[in-house]
């Protein structure tokens, strides 16, 4: 009986220890996917000093983003190209901005894979926002943090963030603004 007594505690330690190892040694097990929700911001002020902007999408819901009142709507009429905006917010100084594509994609994954390919993203990271699974990287070249926000199986709204860091003023702007992606009512 004492052996049995021994093996016990002495198993329980060596599948503890087991775990501990195996959290720490993959990242994969052990990364916490960063869950935003509007809810969690709807009611500060920061949020109070801003409004909701839609971006339609051609035979898809549109989707809102909440954008904060010391940004304002930049005329995009004079871009032409691929890589022409479909929504642009910036400060008056253009110091801080936020700009939107839409995108026709194969899938999610695949997209990511070709943002890190050809787009020099890295960092990439899975995030949650209103229960809508989503991809968050850095592209460090171009200054910016950017969301992909799946529309539809093949359709993603790109959120943009310029610049990628900054004081704890534009981190929490752009938290709210993470949090506040969601399908227009």
């Amino acid at each position: 009986m004492k052996t049995k007594k021994k093996g016990i505690p002495a198993l329980l330690c060596a599948v503890l220890l087991l775990a501990a190892l195996i959290t720490c040694h993959c990242p994969v097990l052990a990364e916490e996917v960063l869950k935003l929700d509007w809810a969690d911001f709807a009611n500060t002020d920061a949020a109070a000093q801003g409004k909701f902007q839609t971006v339609e999408i051609p035979d898809l819901p549109s989707v809102r983003l909440w954008i904060p009142a010391e940004m304002a709507a930049v005329d995009t009429g004079f871009m032409d190209g691929p890589f022409k905006p479909d929504a642009l917010y910036g400060t008056a100084d253009q110091a801080k901005s936020v700009i939107l594509f839409i995108s026709e994609v194969p899938s999610l994954d695949e997209y990511a894979a070709l943002m890190e390919k050809e787009g020099g993203g890295s960092d990439f990271r899975h995030i949650v926002i209103n229960g809508v699974e989503c991809i968050l990287y850095e592209v460090e070249k171009d200054n910016l943090e950017s969301l992909v926000y799946p529309v539809s199986d093949h359709m993603v709204l790109s959120v943009n963030f310029m610049p990628m860091a900054g004081d704890d003023s534009w981190e929490t702007t752009k938290n709210i603004i993470l949090a506040s992606i969601q399908q227009a009512e």
